[in-house]
């Protein structure tokens, strides 16, 4: 399997076979130049044989906070974040995937970074499954979060967050979420309800 490297500006021309996939998000380039620029060493890419591209992944850093300390020094407490990660169509279930993620991860985990989050539609079941199979947890649903699909933010500790202090409330979340998604049931229901009843009476 192919290392992980740099994703370069020339990159940008060589994965439309990959965010052509409707699971994937795709971004303008006034989105990514900044992140690509911010913070290189979180956007990696891997190479095919033949040149194309095999996969991408697309990291980046939120500061949450700073604290300045009586001596000059200061302290951010920064998090990790996953825009975008995608592999071609031709290399999956090879372990790439695995690959770019335990990759930008261990970096972050160098740098100090508290946690990793990432946002993913609920109806991309493997993408949630390779997520959790590397320790994501889903902490909570965003209904109506794309424009055709709900979504869920999925975080994964680092080894800084000894307390798992970025997954606080996750119980809290797991049951408003499950408020939402029994609301959002019974719409459906109703409005289904309502057009059998309106569509009855048009054909009378």
């Amino acid at each position: 399997m192919t290392s992980p490297r740099l994703f370069v500006l020339e990159d940008l021309f060589k994965f439309n076979n990959i965010v052509m996939d409707p699971l994937v998000e795709v971004y303008s380039l006034p989105f990514l130049l900044p992140k690509i620029l911010e913070h290189p060493e979180l956007v990696l890419a891997a190479d095919a044989p033949d040149n194309s591209l095999m996969g991408f992944i697309l990291g980046t850093r939120v500061e949450d906070a700073s604290e300045s300390f009586g001596d000059g020094k200061s302290m951010s407490w920064n998090h990790g974040h996953i825009s975008a990660v995608a592999v071609a169509d031709d290399y999956r279930k090879l372990g790439l995937g695995t690959r770019l993620l335990t990759t930008v991860r261990d970096i972050m985990d160098r740098q100090k970074d508290f946690y990793i989050d990432l946002f993913v539609r609920e109806k991309n079941t493997n993408a949630i499954g390779l997520y959790e199979s590397l320790g994501y947890v889903k902490y909570r649903w965003m209904p109506k979060f794309y424009a055709d699909d709900h979504g869920y933010e999925m975080r994964l500790p680092l080894s800084r967050d000894v307390d798992r202090k970025s997954l606080e409330g996750i119980m809290i979340k797991k049951i408003y979420s499950f408020g939402n998604k029994l609301y959002y049931l019974l719409m459906f229901y109703i409005f289904g309800i309502i057009a059998i009843i309106i569509g009855g009476k048009l054909v009378e």
